[in-house]
Formats: C-alpha cells, structure tokens, sequence
C-alpha cells in the first residue's frame, strides 16, 4: 500500500519545545503528495476555453509524473527521476507534502487553511502561513535526496531572523530527506525552529478567505471555466458575499462512503503530445488507439464535498471552520480512492477498475474530448450554435466559435 510513515527528526532547534516533542511520526500517501502538488500551484485569475483545454492535459500529466517518478513505501519514500530538473522539483513538491501534512497533524488543523506566503518559484509556492486560535505559525518547506540537511537548515534560520518579517507567534521549518532509489535509509523529516513568541498574538479573521482561495486551485480544474471566473474574480477582490460555486456547472458527481462528490474526470489520454496534429490526422480513431498503446486505460476524478459547496455559498464560516472530513486511502488492485480531511477526494482507476467512474466517464467521453483537444492544436472553430443564455438573446443560437461541442459545459449531456 502506498502510505507512508517518516521518521520525525527534531533538530537541537526544537528539541525542547513541548509542541514538537508532542509528534513523533505522521503518514503520508501517494494521491496526497499528487494533492499537495496542485495546491503549490498559483491560483489562475482567469480561464479561457483553450487555457481548459490545456489543464485538462496539465493535470494528468501532473499524476502521470508524480506516479512514474515517486515510490511510496512504509519507510521509504524515493524520488526515481534522473533528470536533474525533474528530481528538484519532486524534491520540493515532497517538502511541501510533509511540511504541510506534518503541521496539519501538529495542530490539529485543515490543509485548507494554508496561506501561501513569499515569492513564488518558478510558479510554485513553498512558504506558508496557518492560523490556530489567536497564534500565527509561518512554515518553510524543503525537500532533497541529500544526506545532509545543514545547508537548508541554515537558509531556513537565515530568513527567520531577517528583522523585514512579519511578526508571528512562531516561524518553523521542515526539511523532507527523501531517498535515491538506491538508497535503503528510512526517510526523515526534520524540524527546525526559533523559539515562539508569547507577545505575538493575533485575531483570526482571514482564515475564510484562505481557504476560499485553497478550494479555488483546485476549482480551476474541475469546475467550468466560464464558471470557475464568476467564482474568482469576486474573490481576488475580496468581495466575499459575492463568492459562490454554481454545483450544477461541474461535469458529474461521485459518490463515496455515502457522501455526494462533484468534480471533473481526466484521463492520461488527454496528455498532450507534440507530434498528434500530424502523425494522426487523417483519423481521430488512431489518436485515441495510438493514446491507449502508450499511456494505457488510467481514468481518474477529482471533487469537492457537497457539504463544503453549500458552506461556501451559504457564507457558513463558522461550519467551514471547524468543517473536516475523516481522512480515508483505500487501494486496491487497480484502484485507488483518496479523501482528504478538507473534503477534497481523488479516485483513480486503471483498464476500468471502477465501475462508477467508467458509467461517469465513458470511453466516448474520451474519445470525444481527445477530438476537441485535436481541433484546438489545428485551430479548428466552428460556431457553438447552442441556444443562448444571455439574457438579452435568450434562445437564439449561440455565435461564439468554440473548440469543442458547445461553449460552455451547460450544454453538454452529463452522466450525474
């Protein structure tokens, strides 16, 4: 099974601090290091109809790489890329899956409620902010395949005492030793810190909108586009009343443990390669046979927990607060299903493994979003023609041009 436990090394840092000798170990799994890679993404403020296009290759290319290139075992987590840019950046994306998932467990707190903080790199966010009670904590990630943790260790110090930061009630690091595959050292993670500070107290009042803007990553995926906008934008402008997700804009629902899940499917067919538009252009039947030979049957769906939909348009902070669902990871052959304590649940299945995600997402379906990602490498529009919603032309056909069927979801036949 595809769960870790990491050894928890305390540096002389916080060896005495009552806090951190209260854990000694979390776990961690597969799907939830692919989770976290998404949440180190930044938030997109907008998405056109061929940017959708585009995250619906991202993402299972994304799963494809975490799953090739990242072996979970009881005691072991290896980075197996001998790419040098492809081994950093697993490094990294594990750093922040355990700075994360170790804080969450050291609080008691949700994954939704992470500000991501500083610059980003390279589009990506390693830095982070939580708020527990009236106390501030700041977490620096960083992950490696090194043997020695001392030169991240004295980066992590270095920025803690510049005097420019913010004063918060306690800044701490985590440092993810992973392994080569050929090493046979247990996997560790050490904790670094500088002493809390009593007199930093403060009042709890952006946690809401942290974790609106959490869900949004996650949303720009698997809700859409035009609708994925409506929920963005009153959100970057801190309008918060105005926030809200349209649950009938999402392409299918899933249920788990007797609890409704609404979200999108992807399939690594949809992976994007360079050489499609001309190699298989006279037959959109051998792209997708061609698509099968090489990345085979791996269907797989990501969605939000209806109670957590409802809390957002509802405004129901105080529910999405305290809101958590029990962290469940089932697997089996050919079948693996994730579910996250911020209600976020991932499902993937291989060669149909899941009979309600392939009823969801059927091999048509496929077939059908591989011919739109077809026609928007050729440039190839055509007008929507779907009656129009807008108000002012309300039933007439619609004249946007489009890659695919219609424009916008709302207009295609769904499996919910």
């Amino acid at each position: 099974m595809d769960i870790s436990n990491p050894v928890i090394i305390l540096d002389d840092t916080v060896k005495d601090l009552e806090l951190f000798k209260s854990k000694n170990e979390f776990k961690i799994c597969k799907p939830e290091i692919f989770k976290y890679g998404i949440m180190v993404e930044e938030v997109p403020g907008h998405i056109k109809e061929a940017d959708f296009d585009y995250l619906q290759s991202k993402l299972p290319a994304y799963f494809q790489l975490y799953s090739d290139f990242i072996k979970v075992e009881s005691e072991r987590i290896c980075n197996l890329s001998k790419d040098d840019r492809k081994k950093k950046l697993i490094s990294e994306i594990v750093g922040v899956s355990f700075g994360i998932k170790y804080t969450v467990e050291l609080l008691n707190t949700s994954p939704n409620k992470f500000k991501k903080i500083g610059v980003p790199i390279k589009g990506k966010y390693l830095d982070y902010s939580v708020i527990d009670g009236n106390k501030e904590y700041e977490l620096e990630t960083k992950g490696t395949v090194g043997n020695s943790y001392a030169p991240f260790k004295n980066d992590i110090l270095a920025k803690k005492s510049s005097q420019s930061n913010k004063k918060v009630f306690l800044r701490f690091g985590t440092i993810a030793m992973i392994n080569n595959s050929n090493d046979s050292k247990k996997t560790k993670c050490v904790i670094v810190d500088d002493p809390p500070n009593e007199d930093n107290l403060i009042n709890d009042n952006d946690t809401f909108e942290t974790q609106l803007f959490n869900y949004g990553v996650f949303l720009s995926y698997i809700l859409d586009s035009k609708y994925y906008n409506k929920y963005i934008k009153p959100l970057r402008n801190r309008q918060l009343r105005r926030v809200r997700i349209n649950q009938k804009k999402f392409f299918t629902t899933y249920t788990f443990e007797g609890k409704e899940f609404y979200g999108e499917c992807f399939d690594y067919r949809l992976i994007r390669g360079e050489l499609d538009t001309f190699k298989y252009s006279d037959n959109i039947d051998n792209l997708l046979e061609a698509k099968t030979e090489q990345y085979g049957k791996n269907k797989f769906f990501i969605g939000l927990h209806l109670d957590v939909i409802k809390a957002i348009n509802k405004k129901n902070i105080n529910y999405l607060k305290k809101y958590k669902s029990e962290w469940t990871y089932q697997e089996k052959e050919n079948l693996l299903k994730f579910l996250d304590i911020d209600g976020i649940l991932i499902v993937k299945s291989v060669d149909g493994a899941d009979e309600q995600l392939e009823h969801k997402f059927p091999e048509e379906e496929v077939a059908k979003r591989l011919k739109y990602s077809y026609n928007q490498q050729l440039g190839l529009t055509h007008l929507c023609g779907a009656p129009c919603r807008s108000r002012e032309i309300k039933g007439k056909p619609c004249e946007i041009k489009t890659f695919r069927e219609f424009c916008h979801f709302d207009t295609i036949p769904r499996s919910v």
